[in-house]
């Protein structure tokens, strides 16, 4: 009973070392990785609140824009991105389930196939099974060809979606620095 326990004991000895010295690599990595991140947030925040920097945009043109109008265009944005990815889900549903079809026309084909080679060569049952085999590729591949479209389509709808995520992106920055400068001249005046 007790080198029972004084094994359960040592096992459970060896498991937390291992745990520790594997929590102390992590650390050492994690800390290394919070450091290179706070080293870069720090120069990024620098070079924005950096006097002898330039601002990142045209103080006339920012002081030309209409803040509402300005947020109607991101929030348009927001409702375009919402449509598109609503889309791209239901576009990506029926890619899956033409896939699983063009796995089922493969399976097929190779059964026709089977069955085409197993008649004796030359007879009316061999013809019947190759035209059966002939038809079934024209079909597969007529689908095929409709399944590569749906893949482009969602290509070109993915890409879309970031485009227009990375136009969101920038005009809220925009209105992020529009906010800024106004609240700057407010307290200069």
């Amino acid at each position: 009973m007790n080198t029972s326990f004084s094994f359960r004991f040592l096992i459970l000895t060896i498991f937390i070392a291992l745990g520790f010295m594997t929590s102390c690599n992590d650390d050492d990595i994690t800390s290394t990785e919070e450091d290179q991140t706070t080293n870069i947030a720090s120069t990024e925040t620098s070079s924005i609140d950096d006097p002898n920097e330039p601002p990142p945009y045209d103080d006339d043109e920012i002081d030309k824009i209409n803040p509402e109008e300005l947020s109607k265009q991101i929030k348009e944005l927001g409702g375009r991105i919402e449509v598109l990815e609503k889309s791209s889900t239901q576009y990506f549903d029926e890619y899956n389930h033409m896939a699983e079809i063009q796995k089922g026309i493969l399976e097929n084909i190779k059964i026709k196939k089977m069955i085409m080679r197993s008649k004796m060569v030359g007879s009316e049952e061999e013809k019947i099974a190759k035209i059966d085999f002939e038809n079934e590729k024209k079909y597969g591949k007529e689908k095929l060809q409709i399944l590569k479209e749906k893949n482009n389509l969602l290509y070109k709808l993915t890409k879309s979606i970031a485009e227009a995520k990375n136009e969101k992106e920038k005009l809220q920055k925009k209105q992020e620095y529009l906010l800024k400068r106004k609240k700057e001249q407010a307290q200069l005046n």
